[in-house]
């Protein structure tokens, strides 16, 4: 089914009623229970799914194989996230960013760029097991995690081939690395980017005007620099770093970052390594 023909039998439903806690796929709306039956058996598919069809927001997927796609990107995002904190890499501005000199050169910008002679997931890879040759910005990690779920998520030939020539710095901008940013109306879906704002950040402390982090299940989050903790633990990190006199507190954003799903699937043609069971009739 195409997309249109998918949007078009949701807006079928809408018609009928109520549209809060709708995952669809290829038209048909799930239950909690179809939806765990239909995805990968991964560390965190059941805290995705039931947050999916809890929060309110609409999830449309074109195909079963995207479905499941995206929910084992997420699962291996939070993964990836969990092992990244425990990594020892340090939160370094852009311009202190440093790196294995094995496998990455340090730019004038504060980016790690892949050397020639070295594999995409070789020099990946490295950051999650060598974590303490390794430091860089929050925003960098963003981008790190989300790649490295990318590979657990489609292994590590297809994985060299879509990002040859590997350049971590911005996540905004990265070949074949789609994003989207949307509204986010309650609750939060695990494997997320979201961002905790810190309005009247200190000059003397601009690195914590912000921060990017990863949803984990459980109301928890992981900050690159900050660590693992939940809504409030941010809050309160970030507020400490406020001009003084200041009188408001460092926020959630209410937006998320997501990798668009159906467009990896389009770059990556093939997703042979996701298990592909189908709906109980």
């Amino acid at each position: 089914m195409s997309i249109a023909s998918t949007v078009l039998a949701v807006i079928n439903i809408i018609e009928g009623g109520v549209i809060s806690h709708m995952l669809v796929i290829q038209g048909q709306r799930l239950t909690i229970s179809q939806a765990q039956q239909l995805a990968p058996a991964l560390n965190h598919s059941q805290e995705i799914i039931s947050s999916m069809v809890n929060n309110g927001e609409v999830y449309l997927f074109s195909s079963e194989l995207v479905f499941r796609l995206a929910v084992t990107l997420r699962s291996h995002i939070i993964d990836s996230a969990l092992t990244l904190a425990k990594s020892g890499a340090d939160f370094e501005t852009f311009y202190r960013t440093k790196g294995n000199p094995n496998y990455w050169e340090i730019t004038e910008m504060g980016g790690l760029q892949l050397k020639n002679n070295t594999q995409p997931s070789t020099g990946l890879q490295d950051i999650f097991n060598n974590g303490s040759t390794y430091g860089f910005e929050c925003a960098t990690a963003m981008e790190i995690v989300l790649l490295h779920g990318i590979l657990l998520s489609i292994g590590e030939e297809l994985f060299n081939t879509l990002y040859a020539h590997l350049y971590l710095w911005d996540w905004q901008d990265v070949p074949n690395l789609p994003l989207t940013i949307e509204p986010v109306q309650q609750g939060d879906i695990p494997g997320d980017v979201r961002y905790f704002k810190n309005p009247q950040v200190s000059p003397n402390h601009m690195a914590f005007q912000g921060e990017n982090v990863i949803v984990l299940p459980n109301g928890r989050y992981y900050g690159h620099g900050v660590g693992i903790g939940d809504h409030d633990y941010f809050v309160t990190q970030l507020n400490k770093a406020r001009r003084p006199g200041a009188t408001i507190d460092a926020y959630l954003m209410p937006r998320a970052t997501r990798i668009v799903v159906e467009r990896l699937a389009y770059l990556s043609q093939s997703f042979i390594q996701i298990p592909q069971p189908t709906l109980p009739v």
